[in-house]
């Protein structure tokens, strides 16, 4: 049990912001990315559960503030910081606008669109269904959780740099992720996907398998425009994700 309890404990001190302690720098978690990624998800629910029936909008600005809160925004931000390097004119004014703390139009422009989606997507489900509501971010933060390592085993195996020169969390990253944690993730995304849908109906089904297609197309054709995957880039595919598949959710949920 004390390697499987260390790779969750590694994952959360990677995802969130709680206080795990001390981790091994030396391993990343990556293959409980997906259980942390639906720990996140199940305390999001709690608002959509509670009070997405009476007032979804509500609920659902206060589900997405629990995420921005147990993972200390480090995702959006990764997201804004890459919106800035997407639109600064070249590979040197790329690199200055990722490591400036201030955001720029494009970092701004994006995060607000990012939040803004995310929210009315939960409110939108939160009033045809609470539970499906909560079933959809659960799912949703699974799996767009799971798509860092994904992403990471990926960029590797087609031969992409993962870092500008000198290395850094996105190279680190990369060499630890393989296979095992590949299938541990995967394993944990369906089996969300499949409790979802049980509990929820098959909209959160449809809406995996779209919202996945949708979110994975868009952050391979950002880190494609990006050169390289940094640790803002993962920031970047964990929401781009986790947007997607709530949007899909929720058109599903509209449709069906």
């Amino acid at each position: 049990m004390a390697e499987p309890l260390g790779d969750v404990r590694a994952a959360a001190g990677f995802l969130t912001r709680l206080p795990v302690g001390a981790v091994n720098r030396d391993a990343a978690g990556a293959g409980a990315f997906g259980v942390v990624g639906a720990g996140i998800g199940l305390l999001a629910a709690v608002p959509l559960a509670v009070l997405g029936g009476p007032v979804p909008l509500v609920a659902a600005v206060l589900a997405v503030a629990v995420i921005v809160l147990v993972t200390g925004a480090v995702h959006v931000d990764g997201l804004a910081d890459t919106a800035d390097a997407l639109a600064a004119p070249s590979p040197d004014a790329a690199e200055r606008a990722r490591n400036d703390p201030r955001l720029g139009s494009g970092g701004v422009a994006t995060l607000t669109l990012a939040l803004a989606l995310g929210i009315a997507c939960l409110a939108t489900l939160a009033a045809q269904d609470p539970m499906l509501a909560a079933a959809a971010v659960v799912v949703a933060a699974t799996v767009s959780r799971s798509a860092a390592p994904v992403a990471a085993l990926a960029w590797s195996r087609a031969g992409r740099a993962t870092m500008s020169e000198g290395g850094g969390a996105g190279a680190w990253f990369v060499r630890l992720v393989g296979p095992p944690e590949i299938a541990a993730v995967l394993a944990t995304s369906l089996l969300a996907i499949a409790a979802g849908t049980a509990l929820a109906g098959p909209q959160i089904a449809l809406g995996s398998v779209g919202g996945v297609a949708t979110g994975a197309a868009i952050a391979a054709w950002v880190l494609l425009c990006r050169g390289q995957l940094d640790g803002d880039g993962y920031g970047a595919v964990i929401e781009l994700v986790f947007v997607a598949m709530l949007s899909a959710m929720a058109v599903a949920g509209a449709l069906w």
